[in-house]
């Protein structure tokens, strides 16, 4: 599922083959627009002409999700800036033609910490773009990005509705970080602790705000931001780990909208994390 509507438009405009090989990303959350250009990627690379990503039907969606596409990368700033180092790793990883999907796609986290160098380095990257590239910029401000970058990019708002905090039933929130610690801190990753959840006999209302009590957890600890005394041991969990975790909450949280079976879902997030 693809929540904004402008980064779905981009669908249709693949469709019609008028996709630009560049696009700024402007967004209030920068999290929501990362998932849904992830979807967007799985959607107009996928094999089987699906509009639903997951569909289960190949084995792109799982290569994405669990950051082992070739053909993908996704740039965080290195400290407190994109370095010219990471773009010359990007530019020599992309020589080679994609043979998994049709493009070959970067996404540029924090756009605007672009350094001069850096961005003199993206700047030749995208001045002769090759047919098979694919990049997506992603920036809180677009007013903050390098104005020659900036002007060669097609921009797009993706603004979200701000969700209220989802530490606001103090019961689900204990018994979201009771099941974490289980399965994280202690590591005893085991469908038994899934008892943990299954004993509660929760609505479906409950068990969505349980695993988005866990993503505001886990995104809490990539922004480095404050989260639970007792789940501090997560900050130290690498980017690419946190982002695997990310994707998979949301997939969690995606199929709890569905008429699902919560017993397998709840085994498929304990043996998702074993891997």
């Amino acid at each position: 599922m693809i929540e904004n509507k402008n980064i779905h438009s981009l669908i249709k405009k693949h469709n019609e083959n008028k996709l630009s090989h560049v696009f700024l990303i402007e967004t209030n959350d920068k999290q929501k627009a990362l998932q849904d250009i992830t979807n967007l990627i799985k959607i107009i690379n996928c094999t089987e002409n699906s509009f639903i990503p997951e569909c289960t039907k190949c084995n792109l969606c799982h290569l994405i999700d669990t950051a082992n596409l070739p053909s993908l990368k996704i740039i965080y700033p290195d400290g407190q800036a994109i370095k010219k180092s990471q773009m010359e790793d990007l530019k020599r990883d992309f020589l080679n033609v994609p043979y998994l999907t049709k493009f070959n796609i970067y996404i540029l986290n924090d756009a605007e910490k672009l350094n001069a160098s850096s961005a003199n380095t993206m700047l030749k990257f995208i001045e002769e773009p090759e047919q098979n590239i694919l990049g997506f910029l992603i920036t809180n401000n677009k007013e903050n990005v390098i104005h020659t970058i900036k002007s060669r990019c097609e921009i797009i708002k993706a603004f979200y509705e701000k969700e209220s905090s989802y530490f606001k039933n103090q019961n689900i929130l204990d018994l979201a970080l009771k099941y974490l610690y289980k399965i994280e801190v202690e590591k005893e990753q085991s469908i038994v602790y899934n008892k943990i959840i299954l004993e509660e006999k929760l609505e479906k209302e409950d068990l969505l705000e349980l695993f988005q009590n866990i993503l505001t957890i886990y995104l809490n600890c990539i922004n480095k931001k404050e989260v639970p005394e007792k789940m501090n041991q997560l900050i130290q969990y690498s980017q690419q780990e946190l982002i695997k975790r990310i994707d998979l909450v949301n997939r969690i949280i995606e199929r709890l909208n569905y008429n699902v079976n919560v017993n397998l879902l709840l085994d498929y997030f304990v043996l998702s994390l074993e891997d």
